[in-house]
């Protein structure tokens, strides 16, 4: 009788393991990457509507960088604002600040040759006389060009600025593969790729996408001379107190640029502290608003910022 025979090995068993240990990385890092390229997304689309608020901010102030930088924080704030109540805006508000304040803010008209073209004595929103570029009566002055600047005093009056901000990595492993790619490009002193740090709420150092917004506006107060650069000058950014640098790494900021006050603390609702109608044309709102108390109030209150955060969000 012959023995009975045993089956063939299967020599493929376990290859499914081996090939989901193998892909199962690759699609986990393609869905975080999809999900982060979706979060950058939204933070460039932001970015537009911020860039704007910032050139609006800049008509009605005389073109001054740090009005600029105060509408871009304003515009950035839905970007830092995770929750429904007052105490989550008011944060958001002040992250957003802190992201501003890296931001490279250049203003590519009108320039200091405009500026010297057109100036005049006029006066400011406030009634007081100051030198400046006039905003009244354009269709009835001259259009001829300056002869130092090149542009006629309508096209001297359209604010045009350009933002560059970074948009942090917030994705698990996809902010390491961000840091891997600024350590080489340091390494090899090139920055092709728009990978720079940050520093996040919490004071640590992040890194993240840089991506760069333009807006243009008619001014609406006099363009003033005080930040207004030169003709060879407009690759130069108005750098904010902790801009990067990408060949010399990351300035720490040690203070915000305008003190945040603190605020009191909110029901989910919005309590008793908002109370009383709003929207009546004629109705002072003081003291019924927290947030619009809290933003009239930033630059004569004084506090630190960290405090307002709670040590990071």
């Amino acid at each position: 009788m012959c023995p009975e025979r045993l089956p063939p090995p299967n020599r493929e068993a376990g290859t499914s393991a081996v090939e989901f240990l193998i892909a199962a990385p690759v699609l986990l890092l393609a869905l975080l990457g999809t999900l982060q390229a979706a979060l950058l997304y939204q933070a460039r689309a932001q970015l537009e509507v911020a860039a704007q608020e910032a050139v609006r901010a800049g008509t009605l102030h005389g073109a001054r960088v740090a009005a600029i930088r105060d509408g871009l924080a304003r515009g950035l704030t839905p970007l830092y604002t995770h929750g429904r109540d007052m105490t989550a805006l008011a944060k958001g508000y002040a992250a957003a600040t802190l992201a501003a304040q890296q931001a490279d803010i250049r203003i590519l008209n009108p320039t200091q040759e405009a500026f010297a073209d057109f100036a005049e004595q006029t006066r400011d929103p406030q009634g007081q006389w100051v030198r400046a570029i006039p905003v009244d009566h354009l269709g009835y002055r001259p259009t001829s060009a300056g002869s130092s600047s090149g542009v006629n005093v309508q096209d001297a009056t359209l604010l045009q600025i350009q933002v560059t901000y970074v948009q942090p990595l917030i994705v698990p492993f996809i902010d390491q593969i961000g840091r891997g790619i600024y350590q080489i490009q340091q390494g090899l002193g090139f920055f092709g790729l728009p990978v720079r740090p940050v520093i996040g709420a919490d004071g640590k150092t992040r890194w993240g996408i840089s991506m760069q917004a333009e807006a243009l506006m008619r001014m609406q107060s006099p363009v003033l001379a005080q930040d207004l650069p030169t003709k060879a000058g407009l690759g130069q950014p108005q750098n904010g107190p902790g801009t990067n640098d990408p060949g010399g790494g990351l300035q720490p900021i040690d203070t915000p640029a305008r003190p945040i006050p603190s605020l009191p603390d909110f029901d989910e609702e919005g309590g008793g502290s908002c109370s009383g109608s709003v929207g009546s044309p004629n109705e002072d709102t003081s003291g019924n608003n927290p947030l619009l108390n809290y933003i009239k109030d930033r630059s004569s209150a004084s506090s630190d910022l960290s405090s307002l955060l709670g040590g990071g969000r």
